[in-house]
């Protein structure tokens, strides 16, 4: 190869495409539907009233001994772990979806629409989450949220970071 080819230089898997309308829908369409899949789990039937019918029985048999307040508590873990869960998914197929199958490399501004679209829809979610009767919106709910997008890229980074000091990106810019 020539001294002139650079790992950010590689164009989009689907550069016959002449619009780029279906590379955007490829990526970006599974970022929607996951954010639909959030807008679903933000219902009524996944409220903590709803989801505890769920959820006790299975504590029940792994903890017998728990108590009242230990179910509430072991609960509220699961919840807000599901919270944080959602949006570090978001957070990596919003990164995923901004990168586009451009480059092996690592850029800031991926990173950054990743968190813009993750923090906009965690704020929009609780906000969703206030006209549902069941339900109760939380700013406290919407930090968890942007803490697993955060997460999410800080391992994409850091998976980069390595890939970087192993030298696979040497291999490919040479």
């Amino acid at each position: 190869m020539t001294g002139t080819t650079s790992r950010h230089a590689s164009t989009p898997p689907d550069s016959s495409d002449s619009s780029g309308w279906v590379t955007l829908v490829r990526y970006w369409g599974v970022v929607a539907l996951w954010m639909a899949v959030i807008s679903i789990l933000s219902g009524d039937p996944f409220s903590a009233r709803n989801t505890n019918r769920y959820i006790d029985p299975i504590l029940r048999w792994l903890f017998p001994e728990l108590t009242a307040h230990g179910f509430n508590i072991a609960h509220m873990i699961i919840r807000k772990t599901a919270h944080f869960t959602e949006f570090f998914v978001l957070g990596a197929l919003c990164y995923w979806a901004a990168r586009r199958g451009r480059s092996n490399g690592w850029r800031w501004q991926w990173t950054v629409q990743a968190l813009a679209i993750s923090t906009g829809w965690a704020l929009l979610d609780e906000a969703h989450q206030s006209f549902v009767a069941s339900r109760t919106a939380s700013l406290a709910d919407s930090a968890i949220d942007c803490s697993g997008a955060f997460v999410s890229q800080l391992l994409v980074r850091l998976r980069h970071c390595r890939r970087d000091n192993t030298g696979h990106a040497a291999s490919t810019e040479n």
